[in-house]
């Protein structure tokens, strides 16, 4: 049996629904629930007693190649955290060594058990570069049972050694009158019969004008002293032995060695009078050497750089970008001063052979730099006002306009037009007009 349309379904007004339609209607519209038997309330499930909705569903984590990335705040976090642990790591170097044993305690007890006498020690060598002078710091001490005064002992980490025992005078140099004295007897004690070291009182200073020739050679520089030393007791006169003569080895800038030797002294009425020699070598430590080489070294470097930044400006137009290259060489020209004030106990600006061939150079590298790139700059900002001044564009030809693209195609083609058969068509006209005969 067929089936027969309406007009209207045929027309296209109305159309049958599909199963998609009616699937979505019976979704859009639940079916009613029926009342339960003996009640009048709709069996319809209301809103509020619907199931809530799942929560969505959380974000996958992200992995490369099967790892978790490290978020931006632990990096921070562990980067502080290791540069806390590192600045405590570098401060345990200011801790003392309470367990170290002092520097002279072994020579000293050695002097004792072997060679009783009258010990000096340097315990503060000071050099200064810029007089030139080295001054010492010299402490008198005695070795041996009958040099030490009693109360005393324990000086320098020695228990053998102490202040001496009688009254000294010190002279240095071959000078006439002494450079220091010594009494114990003015020394002050406790009730318990420990003698209170006082160090003006058996402590004197030394002072001495360096050798400077290999000064020019910072930091290269090396340093010689010689001296001779002699102990007089002012009681009898006569001279007492100086068994040993010793300085620090380190202090903050210079490393000092030192070595001394027996020697006699002819006295004004001829008699030989024994004394002691010292010789002694000051140079730099390797880490003031290193440090003084990078700063050294940096400073060229930023030198190089400002020649690498006229090279590089050669090929701008750009005023500005000049401008910016401008600004880093005037930096630098700030900068290598500082560098060079920051060397370890560095000598002054007085044209030595480091600041010859280092700080000088390196300033006029810097300087000519500064000088081209000024240059560079007004010649770029000269050029552009030259191109832009009203008087060269009121001179300056307006360009054409673009061609169509017929008229190009007849340039190409050529203007000239065929007109032949107008000619023809005209020599038959005139021949039907012309009579016959005629001609």
């Amino acid at each position: 049996m067929s089936t027969r349309h309406s007009f209207l379904s045929t027309t296209g007004l109305l159309r049958p629904s599909s199963a998609l339609s009616t699937l979505s209607t019976v979704d859009n519209h639940p079916t009613p629930i029926h009342a339960r038997s003996g009640s009048t309330r709709s069996g319809r499930m209301s809103a509020a007693r619907a199931p809530p909705r799942p929560p969505p569903p959380s974000k996958p984590l992200t992995t490369r190649a099967g790892i978790l990335p490290i978020g931006p705040g632990f990096l921070v976090g562990m980067a502080v955290t290791l540069s806390l642990l590192f600045i405590l790591v570098i401060m345990c170097a200011f801790i003392p060594d309470n367990d170290e044993t002092p520097a002279f305690a072994g020579i000293l007890d050695d002097i004792a058990a072997n060679s009783p006498g009258i010990v000096l020690i340097g315990d503060d060598v000071d050099v200064d570069v810029d007089e030139p002078a080295l001054t010492i710091r010299w402490s008198i001490i005695g070795c041996g049972q009958t040099y030490v005064l009693s109360g005393s002992e324990g000086t320098h980490g020695s228990q053998r050694c102490g202040l001496p025992a009688m009254p000294l005078q010190i002279f240095v140099d071959g000078g006439e009158e002494p450079t220091t004295t010594f009494d114990p007897s003015i020394l002050p004690f406790f009730t318990s019969g420990q003698r209170h070291s006082i160090q003006n009182m058996f402590q004197f200073d030394d002072d001495h004008v360096l050798d400077v020739h290999e000064a020019r050679l910072y930091p290269f520089d090396t340093y010689h002293l010689t001296s001779t030393f002699k102990a007089v007791s002012p009681a009898t006169n006569e001279t007492l032995p100086i068994q040993k003569l010793a300085t620090i080895a380190l202090t903050s800038s210079f490393v000092s060695v030192s070595s001394d030797s027996a020697s006699s002294v002819k006295a004004a009425d001829g008699s030989e009078q024994s004394s002691r020699d010292l010789e002694l070598q000051v140079y730099r430590p390797a880490e003031a050497r290193a440090f003084a080489l990078l700063l050294f070294g940096t400073s060229w470097m930023l030198a190089h750089a400002t020649v690498g930044l006229v090279a590089l400006s050669w090929y701008l137009n750009d005023a500005m970008k000049i401008l910016k290259h401008l600004a880093s060489t005037f930096l630098v020209i700030l900068l290598i001063p500082q560098l060079r004030n920051a060397m370890p106990d560095a000598p002054g600006f007085d044209g030595e052979f480091k600041d010859a061939i280092g700080f000088f150079a390196q300033m006029l590298v810097s300087a000519a730099s500064a000088i081209v790139l000024f240059g560079m700059m007004v010649k770029k900002e000269l050029g552009y006002l030259e191109d832009s001044s009203p008087e060269k564009n009121e001179h300056r030809k307006e360009a054409q306009a673009p061609l169509s693209t017929g008229l190009l195609r007849m340039r190409r083609g050529g203007a000239s037009v065929d007109i032949s058969h107008v000619r023809n068509f005209s020599r038959s006209i005139s021949g039907f007009v012309r009579p016959p005969g005629t001609g």
